[in-house]
């Protein structure tokens, strides 16, 4: 088997797992004590029927005088009503049972959801996408069904273990610690069985996890033409197979372990009602009628504790989905900004700002370290430098994208370190699209943008005559993350929909990278016209031939080495924006 792809570190087991499970049904707790009460009433209508049993034989039918028929159209009668109350009350317990199971599962998904989208950048980063949904479709799935259906069954099962334990007593109390009396050994092999199912349990969510994981990024379209690209077909099958053989191990593992515990409650249940007979013949008084109903409610007593061997199984395996569910409610989210500034010009200043990334040790470089830069509002700026300088974590800490690790930056006089729509948006150079159709994707920056909003911000980046020759237009869908455009395409669409965001201040981070020169050029000068008055930030490494920015920012090793003007710094032969710039464009 190969090895595993690394990921981000496996959260903790939650603390107090059922704890905090029961915790989630406190809102619920009155339709709990309802759904308690019908469970009650359920098995105790169940109950009454051996009893009824045990009036035919001793007075009905075997009784003095003869069958009573009278009596026996009334017990008809009693059984009758029983049974259709036994049908209403499992039909409301089984809707209040959902509705309940429902609830709490969509509390849990919803609060998975909003946490998840308030974690760092770099969780995302380090994690795998199909771990992510592994936890908030599978584990949920799983928690739901165990909601649903199993706690509404463990609570059947208890309490007509006890109710039918309770009858057996009031029948024959002799018989019933007869019938009782393997019980505690069949517990208690459940519960040595659960332990190690439990850690079955978990092993199998993780293996589960790994093969979502596999899916989601080996049978992507650039998953797939990767591998047919480099003939990687085969090990791709035989890593997935390897892993699903894992898998398939776990489950027969699992299966064995939850067979043995029904195992011994099959002995329990084979073999009791055969020491009940024999201490039914050496106890003198036991009627014909007390022991056909004491074998009925024998079956009413296996029934329940079947049940509840069967459904202490599932609950171990759904331990398993509530701690990684719970774990990921555990971590710690992004802090919230508060308020946004007030809208303002976007004039961007930068001091004495750092940035590490996470997982990164002390002793390696920083991303960047002692940027200073003020940026006035209304201005073009450009920043370069060669790769590996820190132009795309300056770009991430000007959008709010990441919190600076030492300093600030500011916008209108207003420190932030999160992003703040409407204010800043950022293009980056690896656009992302929705499965959706075009105008969906340019409206998700403006949701009410008209059409003629989308096709003037579409003609602004030449992309406008592509999407209009499509057989549906705007409406054309974009395909899995853009995969119907090209590159360029891709990133003109992307273009258009951050310049209907009309945010106050736009950071280009390769955001032309795709295209050709000459369209670029043409781009470029569009946009910045369109965003006369003003702020814009374009980082790029093609900038020979651009000359209608303000500034220019020139980073090297994480540090800003040159901040004027274009020609200012043109003039310095040394420099490197001048260096560069020859390198590029070929002149003297």
């Amino acid at each position: 088997m190969r090895d595993r792809p690394p990921s981000a570190p496996e959260p903790p087991p939650a603390p107090g797992t059922w704890r905090r499970v029961v915790r989630l049904f406190m809102p619920y707790r009155a339709a709990v004590c309802v759904l308690v009460v019908l469970i009650a009433a359920y098995s105790a209508l169940n109950a009454a029927v051996p009893l009824l049993t045990r009036v035919v034989f001793d007075r009905a039918l075997f009784g003095p005088g003869g069958p009573d028929l009278q009596l026996l159209a009334l017990i008809a009668g009693l059984a009758a009503a029983i049974a259709c109350g036994v049908g209403v009350v499992d039909l409301g317990q089984t809707w209040l049972s959902a509705r309940v199971a429902q609830r709490v599962v969509h509390g849990l998904r919803t609060e998975m959801f909003g946490r998840l989208q308030r974690m760092p950048l770099a969780f995302f980063a380090a994690e795998r996408g199909g771990e992510i949904q592994s936890r908030l479709a599978g584990d949920t799935t799983q928690i739901e069904y165990a909601v649903k259906d199993t706690l509404p069954g463990a609570l059947s099962g208890l309490i007509g273990f006890v109710v039918a334990a309770g009858a057996m007593v009031a029948l024959s109390p002799v018989l019933a610690g007869v019938a009782l009396i393997l019980a505690p050994l069949v517990l208690l092999v459940a519960s040595r069985s659960g332990r190690a199912l439990s850690t079955l349990s978990a092993d199998g969510q993780r293996t589960r996890a790994e093969l979502s994981s596999i899916i989601a990024e080996r049978l992507s379209l650039g998953g797939v033409t990767m591998a047919r690209v480099h003939g990687r077909r085969q090990e791709e099958a035989a890593g997935f197979a390897a892993e699903s053989e894992r898998l398939a191990r776990l489950g027969i593992r699992s299966g064995l372990v939850a067979q043995l515990v029904l195992s011994v409650g099959h002995v329990f249940f084979v073999l009791t009602p055969y020491l009940v007979f024999v201490a039914a013949g050496l106890t003198g008084g036991i009627t014909p009628g007390t022991l056909v109903a004491f074998t009925v409610l024998q079956a009413r007593l296996h029934q329940p504790l079947w049940q509840i061997l069967h459904i202490s199984t599932e609950f171990r395996a759904a331990q398993g989905a509530f701690e990684r569910v719970f774990g990921y409610l555990d971590l710690q989210p992004e802090p919230e900004t508060g308020q946004s500034p007030a809208p303002g010009p976007g004039a961007l200043a930068v001091r004495e700002a750092g940035f590490r990334y996470p997982g990164t040790g002390e002793e390696d470089r920083p991303a960047l370290y002692g940027v200073s830069l003020e940026i006035p509002a209304a201005s073009t700026t450009l920043v370069v430098g060669p790769s590996g300088s820190g132009k795309t974590t300056l770009g991430h800490l000007l959008a709010g994208l990441h919190p600076p690790t030492e300093g600030t930056v500011v916008i209108d006089g207003t420190e932030f370190g999160a992003p703040l729509p409407g204010r800043i948006c950022i293009a980056t150079q690896e656009p992302f699209l929705f499965q959706g159709s075009v105008a969906d994707n340019l409206r998700y920056a403006a949701p009410g943008a008209t059409m003629d909003d989308l096709v003037r911000s579409c003609r602004i980046t030449r992309i406008h005559e592509r999407i209009a020759a499509l057989p549906d237009g705007y409406d054309s869908p974009a395909g899995e993350r853009g995969a119907l455009f090209s590159g360029g395409e891709r990133q003109r669409i992307a273009l258009a929909r951050a310049l209907l965001a009309d945010a106050s201040v736009l950071v280009l981070d390769e955001a032309t990278s795709a295209l050709d020169p000459l369209t670029e050029l043409k781009v470029v000068e569009a946009i910045l016209a369109e965003r006369a008055g003003q702020t814009t930030v374009m980082i790029t490494h093609r900038f020979g031939v651009l000359d209608s920015f303000d500034t220019v920012v020139a980073l090297e090793e994480g540090r800003v080495v040159e901040y004027g003007s274009r020609l200012d710094l043109l003039g310095d032969r040394h420099g490197l924006y001048a260096r560069m710039v020859r390198a590029q464009t070929g002149a003297a």
